[in-house]
């Protein structure tokens, strides 16, 4: 006789649950590991100067060389895109945060030049990412903006297709643990360095940190995979850059952590170190 194999979320089960080891990075991956998610976050500005920053001044890396302002309140988002061809039939995915910080998410039609409302409020944008392109397109032609009045809240560059900004808050009932992080630049002029900087505040307690300051020349790597950095509930984190450089450093960021449901039975007071 043949067996069925089992399925979990429409994929052939791990050899974990034949009793044979898989490794546990792999299994969150594939959404077998109760409470568990990645989260990789993915930054890229290609303006960072003393003249977009300030001397030794950081700012979110993002697709403005810009400082980043959360929304003060929650609020519908208003979507446009700078070109016709992201026309009614490009669809647009977003993610995010509502008053209380619980997730909320749902899709939206474009209509090219032409704004759009969300139907919902957000209080903060995690993600952003097209899942329809317009027509005979295969991604955004056009700078896509999510705004609350003149602020711009989320923005997918053109051709890009979702947003490559490494901001991120942490949603109600869960904890991030940083994992890895990865900063490329091309910093390569004689005297010149870059300036990171991790931006955090817990909206808990309403204490903002600066988490880690560090100078670098062209590329600065950090691997916490066995102590990951622990953000509580309702944190918001930037991961900032800056540089004495005069001329535009393009910066890309690749960062890694886990997000993990909270125990409702530990109460949960652990106020969160960084």
């Amino acid at each position: 006789m043949v067996y069925p194999v089992p399925k979990t979320n429409n994929v052939v089960n791990s050899i974990t649950r034949q009793a044979k080891y898989e490794p546990f990075d792999l299994q969150v991956a594939r959404g077998q590991v109760y409470g568990h998610s990645n989260v990789n976050i993915f930054g890229y500005n290609t303006a960072i100067s003393s003249t977009t920053t300030a001397q030794n001044a950081t700012i979110a890396i993002w697709e403005n060389a810009t400082a980043y302002t959360f929304p003060a309140s929650a609020a519908n988002l208003v979507l446009v895109s700078s070109s016709a061809s992201d026309n009614t039939k490009a669809a647009i995915s977003i993610s995010g945060l509502d008053a209380n910080f619980n997730p909320i998410s749902e899709i939206i039609l474009l209509n090219g030049t032409s704004s759009v409302t969300t139907i919902n409020s957000y209080y903060r944008v995690n993600s952003m990412s097209m899942v329809v392109p317009g027509t005979s397109q295969v991604t955004n032609v056009g700078t896509i903006t999510a705004s609350q009045g003149s602020n711009i809240v989320a923005q997918i560059n053109p051709g890009i297709g979702k947003t490559q900004a490494a901001i991120y808050t942490v949603p109600a009932g869960y904890s991030y643990y940083l994992y890895q992080v990865e900063i490329n630049t091309d910093n390569g002029y004689t005297g010149s360095q870059m300036y990171y900087n991790v931006l955090s505040k817990n909206n808990n307690t309403g204490v903002q940190f600066d988490v880690l300051q560090q100078a670098f020349t062209s590329v600065f790597t950090i691997d916490r995979s066995s102590t990951p950095f622990f953000y509580p509930e309702k944190s918001d984190i930037i991961w900032q850059i800056g540089t004495n450089n005069s001329s535009n450093v393009q910066v890309g960021a690749v960062i890694n952590g886990k997000l993990i449901k909270n125990n409702p039975d530990a109460g949960n007071t652990f106020p969160g170190y960084f």
